[in-house]
């Protein structure tokens, strides 16, 4: 097949969309198929992005967005002139991986050329509302979002023959968004292996630990994933500030995003800022160190559609400490391979009980990489073959052919 993958994110930037997209295009590769990523990023960071290199990827041009918050993205003026472009890479099937400008674009290729749909929906939109307007998601976020889940997610499902979401929460959620019809749940796959222990030696620990300012003996609370408000992230640090026994433990927080700056200054106020260490963005490259350096994941998200840190924490051998949420009950299993917290009060408890449970944390630990085989790279890839082949057969029907 040759398979049409249309999104508004893809590197350099980094998010769970994007580590989605490199899974699925990665298993689909290596099953024999040929996928074309079609997106719409600044042509300055294309030129200078190796890892686009690895990709068929098809740049359309855009003008960025005129919101503070969506300054990463484009908007493509006139779409329909691309559609001879898109026409000429003869698709079996297009890909739908978020409802923006290329979701537009991609359904217009669709009605044109005649080519089925398939739509993921990656994201529940409504923590993120505040990057559009922040005055119109204070005063008048029902509506809002209904108007912006009806002409976007509305209208890529209206389109698409199939659509899928990675969660039985996701799947609850969908009518929602107005997304209806043939829903399919399918997991988000990753690179197990990238993450295995045996990646890394004592060696690199230890100098990576020396390089951030934490001696070996100490505990670290670790926190991997973009430094926004939906992420809780302030929860965490105020829930750090009191602990009891928190002289012989640091908070690490790995990764860049809009809070950063904010959540510094957090931490000064509440003065743990010399346990709290921050990294701002690191090479993609670089992250299943993190993960290594980390006595336990900890995430006080509740806007997670599956949560791939958590996945890709299992991966690395390390327990995680999380809000509990529906959405990830089919990845953790409460003192198995993770532990549950319900609010701050709860996670103080949990944080200092773990700390004083090294038998715990340890049995918990040795579960975590058998947890997550089910994420495998590989088996995304077969699903969603099986979901492409059901979608060109279903439009053939449609067609009469």
């Amino acid at each position: 097949m040759r398979i049409g993958v249309f999104t508004d994110q893809f590197y350099p930037y980094i998010s769970g969309v994007v580590t989605s997209i490199k899974m699925l295009y990665e298993g689909l590769t290596d099953l024999g198929h040929e996928v074309f990523v079609f997106s719409s990023l600044d042509e300055k960071k294309v030129a200078a992005c190796e890892e686009l290199k690895q990709f068929n990827f098809i740049n359309i041009p855009g003008k960025p967005w005129p919101f503070k918050g969506l300054k990463d993205y484009r908007r493509t003026k006139h779409p329909k002139r691309y559609l001879k472009l898109i026409a000429s890479y003869n698709l079996d099937v297009i890909h739908i991986h978020t409802e923006y400008n290329a979701a537009k674009l991609a359904r217009m290729a669709s009605k044109k050329l005649n080519i089925p749909i398939v739509y993921t929906l990656h994201t529940l939109y409504e923590d993120y509302m505040k990057y559009l307007s922040p005055f119109f998601d204070k005063h008048f976020h029902n509506i809002m979002f209904k108007v912006l889940a009806k002409k976007f997610m509305g209208a890529t499902s209206k389109a698409a023959t199939i659509k899928i979401v990675p969660t039985k929460k996701v799947y609850k959620l969908a009518s929602k968004y107005y997304i209806t019809g043939d829903i399919r749940i399918v997991p988000t796959g990753i690179q197990l292996d990238r993450f295995y222990e045996t990646n890394i030696t004592e060696d690199e620990r230890l100098e990576l630990k020396e390089k951030l300012g934490i001696s070996p003996k100490q505990f670290v609370f670790g926190y991997i994933g973009r430094t926004s408000p939906e992420k809780g992230i302030p929860i965490i640090i105020h829930a750090f500030s009191r602990l009891k026994n928190n002289e012989n433990a640091v908070l690490l927080i790995v990764g860049g995003g809009p809070q950063l700056e904010e959540l510094k200054e957090y931490a000064k106020v509440l003065n743990v800022d010399n346990k709290v260490i921050f990294t701002d963005f690191i090479d993609n490259n670089l992250v299943p160190m993190y993960y290594h350096i980390c006595d336990i994941f900890v995430n006080a998200s509740r806007s997670e559609t599956q949560g791939l840190t958590y996945i890709e924490s299992l991966a690395s051998s390390l327990p995680l400490l999380v809000q509990k949420d529906e959405c990830i009950e089919d990845v953790i299993e409460d003192y198995y391979n993770g532990i549950y917290f319900d609010g701050e009060e709860d996670l103080i408890l949990k944080m200092e009980e773990i700390q004083k449970a090294p038998t715990t944390l340890h049995n918990i630990k040795s579960n975590t990489r058998p947890s997550c085989a089910k994420y495998s790279k590989e088996q995304y890839a077969a699903s969603l073959e099986t979901i492409y082949q059901a979608a060109i057969e279903k439009n053939k029907q449609k067609q009469g052919k």
